[in-house]
């Protein structure tokens, strides 16, 4: 049996944009072990990569009295390379909450338009995890959760939560 993961692996690794590649082969990856398996081969693939930048970028311990403001800054701004107001806009920002909206252009939806998968399934199987695994890295009370009802393209933006746990 061929192994999944590392083909899987070798195409995120190889993005140059274009997800559609990445996608056909969990896909045909899909065909011999399921969705669900093949979604979370890429899920590893992507909390390893983010958690290699995290340890090569973000310093030994993050002194910042608003937690929130940070898990966005550095996952959204420093990371992904998106911000507002050119990419969403910031609709709920307290100490606790930031609600977040984004109509930046996204890989991950051309590739399940042009594929017919559906975002709310991969990008919950797929990339939930590894947004709440990094934003934990930024600060441990740090909690991450998408509004799936309002997710492209069943939307205009995608809402995302990030939140301070007591």
């Amino acid at each position: 049996m061929p192994n999944y993961y590392e083909s899987i692996k070798q195409q995120y690794e190889n993005l140059q944009g274009d997800s559609t590649e990445l996608f056909q082969e969990i896909l045909k990856a899909s065909d011999e072990i399921g969705i669900d398996e093949a979604l979370t081969c890429l899920e590893q693939c992507v909390i390893e990569k983010r958690s290699a930048w995290l340890k090569a970028n973000l310093p030994e311990a993050i002194r910042e009295n608003d937690p929130v403001t940070a898990g966005y800054k550095w996952f959204y701004e420093n990371y992904l390379g998106i911000s507002v107001p050119k990419d969403g806009e910031i609709v709920e920002h307290t100490e606790k909450r930031m609600v977040i909206r984004w109509w930046n252009p996204c890989p991950t939806l051309e590739a399940c338009e042009k594929l017919g998968l559906g975002t709310r399934e991969v990008c919950k199987k797929a990339y939930e995890r590894p947004v709440q695994e990094f934003l934990k890295q930024v600060h441990p009370k740090l909690r991450f959760e998408r509004n799936y009802e309002s997710i492209r393209p069943h939307a205009a933006y995608c809402e995302e939560i990030i939140r301070l746990e007591d």
